[in-house]
Parts: C-alpha cells; structure tokens; sequence
C-alpha cells in the first residue's frame, strides 16, 4: 500500500465524476486535488461545493501540477482516449471511466501505460467491493463450474438531453452504458474457456437520436458457457439482477452492480451485503443467504485499489486489470457488431 497519499486529478464535471470526487476524501491512500471542466466555469462551479479542491482551465492545467499524480477521466467515451493517452505520456497514472469506444482503443491505453510504467484500470465499482472476490473463491464449492450467467441491468431513464442520448459522444447508448456491466460480469464470474462462438443481439433505438435505449441478447463460448443479459432505460423501475448457475448449485443478486446496503446511489445498512446460494432440491425457504460485509463503499474500495495499484511493483496485478478491461470491451464489441449487423 502506498506509503503517501496518491494525488488526484478529475477530468469531466458531470454526475459520475462527482461520485468520485465524493469517494475520494473517504479513501485513506488519495486525495482529490484539481478538477478540469469543458470551461473553466464549469470545474469552478464542480469545485464550489468541495472545499480545498482547485479548477483548472483545461487538461494541461492539471498535467503541468506536479502534485497531481494521477488523473480519474471522466469525459464522454469519444473523448477518453485522446485524454487517458495525453496524460499517460505525461507519466501520469489513469483512472478511465467506462465504456470505451473499442478494444482497439483499450489496448492503446493499456500498451500506453505499460510503456510509461503507470497504471491504467477502468472504473468499474463492483468489482472491488469485497463481495465479488468472495463470491469467485467459493465458486467451486458452491456451484461446480460456471456454465451460464443471466444478468438485467435497467434504470428508468429518458432525458434526451443526456450524452446518453448523443450517439457522437456516447456511441453505444445504453449497451455501453450498461451491457458493460453485464459483461463485467461474465468476466469476473462465468471466466469463460475460448472465445466467443456466436452473439445474438436484439436492440430498441431512439426514434429522436437513433441511440440505443434497450438490448437484449445472447453470447455463447467455445467451452460451452452461454451468458444472456437484458439491459436499458426502459422498465420503468431499477433492475440489477444476476444469476450464475453452475454444475452443482446457483448464485444470485438483485444489487450486482450498486449494492443496496452502501453506495454513492443507495444507503440502507438494514439490507446486508452478500449473495444468495441454492442447491439440489432446494425450495424458497432453503436457500442460504452468505453475508459479505464490506467497511467500504465500493466506489471507495475502487479508489483505494487505484491507489495501490499505482506503487512500483505491480506489474502482474496492473496486467490483470488491463486484461479484464480487454475482455469487458471485446464482448462489448461483439455486441455492438451484433446490432450494427
């Protein structure tokens, strides 16, 4: 673990990066010190509420700080590559938020940072909350081997003002937005055997903007595991459900991706972090839930994995994130093929 506090820079002023801008003062190993905005007005008004923060003009102004060790980019997805690629040639350390445009643009980034020895890892909270690394640990015991994964992920949604809605900053609509999440998840949890078989999607696009507002699909492997994911803004309520079934028994969440007990969207410590288990014959009143208690948010617990990742000598755990965030997208571009098809 660092030894000193890891100084932040935050390039985008908008919802997400004021998340982060919160998470940042509860992480014991960084600090939040200067905020960029598309003008400087905008990283004015970001900072007003945030005492001791600065706002600079633009990119350089937080590049040229040497106390700004690394940068959190939080900009449309069309411009986080241009600005993950300036600040790492500038030895900064990058936080990128999700999604990216490409694998092809991933792998820009990650070679970029591997050959300024910095690291690179996208912001994908969930991970990092002490859940997921025990859910994978007991995936054996629990469920055998993983065969299929079913993910939902919807949040009602419809302001067309949103750079969601902007298919030149936001391509993907919401299958980047959310199917990224989906995807995550096969990753982290289904870890399928060979690449992609086949890829069905299903998709509603926007009759205004042509952005994609709901998906739905399959995507199947060649060692056999399947994974199928319903995502969008259209369900009129918060979805976030997940099942894993494996060989012998299934997992399963209704908060996969925001926990419901601690987090920048919901607070309800009466609701317990963990997953529920089912075996064999087992009804609804067998099954058995596993508490996975966490003394962070996640957003927090993402922070505080940045800031380690960033000492020297994390060369195989920096490979590991790199490679996650490889994957993620390169499903996510099947998708999108899939749909653009």
């Amino acid at each position: 673990m660092r030894s000193s506090q890891l100084g932040l820079g935050i390039v985008g002023t908008g919802m997400i990066a004021g998340m982060i801008a919160d998470a940042i003062p509860k992480s014991k190993h960084a600090r939040l010190i200067a905020v960029a905005g598309r003008s400087i007005d905008s990283a004015r008004s970001f900072v007003a509420k945030r005492q001791g923060i600065v706002a600079v003009q633009d990119l350089d102004g937080l590049l040229t700080r040497t106390d700004v060790n690394a940068i959190y980019v939080a900009t449309p997805t069309s411009a986080k590559e241009d600005i993950a690629l300036a600040a790492i040639a500038a030895g900064k350390h990058v936080l990128v938020e999700k999604p990216f445009t490409s694998r092809a643009s991933v792998l820009r980034m990650t070679q970029a940072a591997s050959g300024k020895n910095v690291a690179f890892m996208d912001a994908t909270n969930f991970v990092h909350h002490p859940r997921t690394a025990f859910i994978k640990e007991s995936i054996p015991e629990r469920i055998g081997s993983p065969r299929s994964l079913h993910t939902v992920f919807y949040f009602p949604f419809s302001d067309r003002n949103n750079i969601r809605f902007n298919v030149k900053l936001e391509p993907m609509g919401a299958l980047g937005d959310m199917a990224w999440y989906s995807m995550r998840s096969v990753v982290e949890y289904l870890r399928p055997h060979g690449p992609i078989a086949k890829v069905a999607v299903t998709a509603d696009l926007d009759p205004a903007s042509g952005s994609v507002v709901r998906a739905m699909g399959l995507v199947a492997f060649e060692g056999g595991e399947a994974s199928t994911f319903d995502i969008g803004y259209t369900a009129g309520t918060f979805l976030m459900d997940l099942q894993l079934l494996g060989t012998s028994g299934v997992i399963s969440m209704d908060d996969f991706v925001l926990d419901w007990t601690d987090t920048w969207a919901f607070q309800n410590p009466d609701i317990k972090a963990g997953y529920v288990y089912r075996t064999k014959m087992a009804t609804r009143k067998d099954v058995t839930f596993v508490s996975t208690p966490s003394t962070l948010p996640a957003e927090v617990a993402m922070i505080e994995t940045f800031a380690e990742l960033t000492d020297s000598g994390k060369s195989d755990q920096r490979a590991a994130f790199a490679t996650a965030s490889l994957k993620t997208q390169e499903y996510l571009d099947a998708l999108w093929a899939a749909i653009a098809s």
